[in-house]
């Protein structure tokens, strides 16, 4: 049956948000890795068990010399369907035997946290020009913190499944595997199952915590069929959460900030429905995973016009008069500049002869865009107060360094070489459930805190995919009552570095002068908010 036309997308920046395509992968073959033949040779080692002796990983290619213990490698979490997750791990600097265990998932739905949060944002190297060589991240939240990152659902990144079937793919699916893969990996690491155990994340991550953590604190009360996750709570970054809440935010944020026109903004209020992504009539059931071709994408300032006829019309003319108006600007932090050269790919994209956009082009040119714009995470942006450590194409570096093979045999990761394709931050080998982009997460929310977890969300405040605006919306939904006041924060610099306000159950804190990657955008004052989330200390 062919597809319906489907409605177009209220924004360029839920692109950015998700970044990401979707086309079904052939079968993979079984025996995309093997158990390494890697000895411990850490005398430290002893102690571990044998497997995570075999996830070792000495030393990286291009790494300085450190003291840094790394692990890596993958858990197989489906044996029928041959699905198995590959992470990295590593251990705090200042006392792994004390300090708590936290994981890392970056969003999408798609992206990875082994490129986004390892390499690129809050892990313990960033790499340099050509993914040559690495360099010490001197805020890395090892310094604190056990860090484990997991590459989410299954085809993202060297994650995998030998049954095609898997690229179709939801959040109860991806919870239920998150899960899983932590249950065999403290099995693999039992001396950290009774840590305090953390999860943290940003973007789409504000679906994938909350549903992981339900997925947790609903296990453990299965008496003796597993053994307990020693969960506290969740931090999450410009958590994509609610869409009508956090699409009519962006929207807001675009004007307040003078980046489109009061009468586009009206014009979209009128005729965008922020509710709904999607098709203009009902889908057919195999027909409700978002694709980049056929249907838009979804995201913090996406909205489709599900109405139908003259107002869909309309809805798409607005959009592609917010794109046109919005110029070429980094959506992800919009005080940061952009190159004006991020190379072919992006024009290719739209038939340009230059990366900027043309006047005017139809909303499906627009998505696909900025798809290739998405290949900058940051924005492929420059912004010198953001300090030396600040690259402004470090997801091309990431790509470069992860594809090569010297580096992949290192972490243990595709040791058959038989992973189709690149390496790629954000995959194009999943279709992720529309329905499950659109369903609010707040009703977790509310059955989390009753469960007692700490919970921190976090916002930059000058992202405008997921901006500060809608966070603070959907908080207030939830009708907390207020225990501290809302008051600044001060970072280790002695500078401002947001504002914080305290409900019951739950704390809120903005992050001054950070972009959407809240720990590159703004290092020193993610590690000081994250620290101070650990210690349970008053910002």
């Amino acid at each position: 049956m062919a597809r319906r036309r489907a409605a177009p997308l209220l924004a360029l920046g839920l692109l950015g948000l998700f970044g990401v395509s979707w086309a079904r992968p052939v079968d993979q073959q079984a025996g995309l890795h093997v158990d390494a033949d890697v000895g411990s040779s850490d005398p430290g080692l002893d102690d571990y068990t044998v497997e995570a002796q075999a996830d070792f990983v000495p030393s990286l290619p291009g790494a300085p010399p450190s003291k840094l213990r790394i692990f890596a490698g993958y858990v197989t979490v489906d044996e029928d369907a041959g699905r198995a997750l590959f992470y990295t791990f590593v251990e705090s600097t200042r006392s792994p035997k004390d300090d708590p265990l936290v994981l890392w998932l970056n969003g999408g739905p798609g992206c990875s946290s082994l490129g986004g949060g390892f390499l690129a944002e809050l892990g313990p190297f960033y790499p340099t020009p050509g993914g040559e060589q690495l360099i010490l991240n001197k805020w890395a939240w090892n310094r604190v913190a056990n860090m484990l990152f997991l590459e989410s659902p299954a085809f993202v990144g060297f994650s995998y499944s030998n049954s095609s079937r898997d690229a179709r793919v939801g959040d109860a699916r991806t919870a239920r595997d998150a899960r899983q893969f932590l249950l065999r990996w403290f099995d693999r690491f039992p001396q950290y199952r009774d840590h305090n155990f953390h999860i943290s994340g940003e973007s789409y991550a504000g679906h994938y915590i909350p549903q992981l953590a339900s997925a947790i604190v609903r296990g453990n009360k299965q008496d003796g069929k597993e053994q307990p996750i020693n969960l506290k709570g969740f931090l999450v970054g410009n958590a994509w959460s609610d869409p009508e809440i956090d699409n009519r935010a962006a929207l807001a944020f675009w004007w307040s900030h003078a980046i489109v026109s009061t009468e586009t903004r009206d014009g979209a209020l009128k005729n965008c429905d922020f509710s709904a992504i999607g098709p203009l009539e009902e889908q057919e059931e195999e027909e409700v995973y978002v694709s980049a071709v056929e249907g838009p994408l979804p995201g913090a300032a996406a909205a489709a016009a599900s109405l139908g006829g003259r107002r869909a019309e309309k809805c798409d003319e607005f959009v592609n008069r917010a794109m046109q108006e919005m110029g070429n600007i980094n959506i992800y932090d919009i005080y940061a500049d952009v190159c004006l050269t991020p190379g072919p790919s992006a024009a290719a994209a739209v038939g340009a002869t230059t990366p900027r956009r043309p006047s005017a082009f139809p909303a499906s040119q627009a998505r696909q865009l900025a798809l290739m714009l998405r290949g900058h995470p940051a924005g492929c942006s420059t912004r010198p107060m953001l300090g030396k450590h600040y690259d402004p194409c470090i997801d091309s570096e990431t790509e470069a360094y992860l594809n090569r093979r010297d580096v992949q045999l290192a972490l243990h990761a595709n040791v058959s070489g038989e992973l189709p394709g690149p390496w790629k931050d954000c995959t194009q080998a999943i279709e992720y459930k529309r329905r499950d982009v659109l369903r609010t997460i707040l009703p977790l929310y509310r059955e989390l805190i009753d469960a007692g977890l700490k919970i921190l969300v976090y916002s930059g405040d000058v992202d405008a995919i997921v901006p500060v605006i809608g966070t603070r919306n959907w908080i207030r939904e939830l009708d907390l009552p207020i225990t501290k006041p809302w008051r600044p924060w001060t970072s280790s610099t002695g500078q401002v570095g947001g504002w914080t306000v305290e409900h019951q159950g739950l704390t809120f804190a903005s992050v001054r002068g950070a972009g959407h990657m809240v720990p590159y955008t703004q290092p020193e004052r993610a590690l000081h908010l994250f620290s101070s989330y650990l210690e349970e200390l008053t910002l």
